[in-house]
């Protein structure tokens, strides 16, 4: 009798143990445990658990009341994308996975579409920071400051950047009209998508000095910085212009890259969180660029291209020729999820070397010059781009 009430007891414990530990997990633990249809979680705060009770409450009445039927899957996604929305930051966004696909073909400059980078104005409406240069979008002569707000006859004006973008692609050869509004000209366009594979550098030899553009930052950009910069100082150039007019961005890695091959031992960028964690993103004394520089912008140049051009104009090596620069300061992470999709968020403030923000502000040029009015309603040669000639004046080879 004595051994059986012993054995009884270890039962017993080992099945509270069990029990405990299971509690524990489901408790504890930022995961999630399924019973039939119930799931229990985590919540960090009595507002969480209130919101998800009524959101659960609203898609049960949706599908009693609604006149047609609805979707799960739907309903919840579009839930998701409205908690991003919510944030009011037109930078930070959810992606199904076709979409995060699509998103994260962009990155790598090869995709299929009308070549327009774009962001939101303050009212939402999805603005063309630039057209890629020799894309339909750029051959049809959309600008920079350009409205989109029709997509193939339905208003965009209020679904945001990335689901405008998502509806201008599409496959190759086939058309989409888009209506832009410029000041109070409404144009109305037909244009044909193609498979873009962004050729981000180009250079050549401008009397004594090397020009190299840069019209956005995709994988391959700064090694094909290099090896152009290569090419021109094998031609004995005496100064470097470094066009960013009209570049919208892309990775940081790649600016900071280019940076370090033309600066010394210095910080080119850092970036702050919201808990004042700061990151640095320095160049090495490897190789630097002893030659006068002068780098062009203008209200097209964001994001990557202003850390290039803030570093280069705080550490002395380089003169900021041209107008304002777009103003994009802000870092966003991008993360896939497991089923596939993902979402990008605003992670952190970047400045440049000296401290400066030019988030909503912009960098300021040493030389001011604004395109005249025959390059902004004309294609222009090197001797027409006031800019540019600036440019070389001040160089001064």
């Amino acid at each position: 009798m004595e051994n059986n009430n012993k054995r009884r007891w270890i039962v017993l414990v080992v099945v509270l143990l069990l029990v405990t530990n299971m509690l524990t997990f489901v408790f504890t633990n930022a995961g999630n445990l399924v019973l039939g249809n119930k799931v229990i979680i985590n919540a960090d705060s009595q507002d969480t658990v209130n919101g998800i009770n009524k959101l659960l409450e609203l898609k049960k009445q949706i599908g009693a009341e609604y006149y047609k039927n609805v979707d799960d899957k739907t309903l919840m996604e579009g839930a998701i994308k409205g908690m991003f929305g919510s944030l009011g930051d037109p930078y930070s966004a959810y992606f199904t996975s076709d979409e995060f696909k699509t998103y994260m073909e962009s990155a790598t400059g090869v995709y299929e579409g009308v070549g327009i980078v774009v962001s939101e104005d303050e009212n939402g409406i999805t603005t063309v920071i630039a057209p890629q240069k020799g894309t339909p979008a750029d051959e049809a002569g959309i600008k920079t400051g350009d409205k989109i707000i029709k997509v193939n006859g339905e208003d965009v004006t209020t679904l945001g950047s990335d689901q405008v973008v998502m509806r201008v692609r599409g496959p190759a050869d086939t058309t989409v009209n888009v209506s832009i509004a410029r000041g109070e000209e409404i144009i109305d366009l037909t244009l044909t998508r193609k498979a873009i594979e962004a050729r981000t550098v180009d250079s050549r030899v401008i009397g004594n000095a090397g020009y190299i553009q840069i019209s956005e930052f995709t994988n391959n950009t700064a090694t094909d910085f290099a090896t152009q910069l290569d090419a021109l100082l094998a031609q004995n150039i005496s100064g470097l212009v470094i066009d960013l007019r009209g570049n919208p961005g892309g990775g940081v890695n790649e600016s900071v890259a280019i940076a370090d091959r033309l600066l010394g031992k210095t910080t080119v960028v850092y970036t702050v969180d919201k808990s004042g964690k700061r990151t640095d993103y320095n160049s090495d004394d490897t190789q630097s660029l002893k030659l006068p520089m002068v780098v062009l912008i203008d209200g097209g140049s964001a994001s990557s291209a202003e850390i290039l051009a803030g570093a280069l104009q705080d550490t002395g090596v380089a003169t900021l020729v041209g107008t304002k620069s777009f103003g994009k300061g802000i870092v966003q992470e991008v993360i896939g999820i497991k089923d596939g999709g993902g979402f990008k968020v605003t992670n952190s403030e970047y400045f440049t070397p000296n401290g400066n923000s030019i988030n909503k502000k912009g960098l300021e040029p040493n030389v001011v010059i604004d395109a005249n009015d025959f390059m902004k309603n004309n294609i222009f040669t090197d001797a027409e781009d006031v800019q540019l000639q600036k440019g070389l004046e001040t160089l001064g080879v």
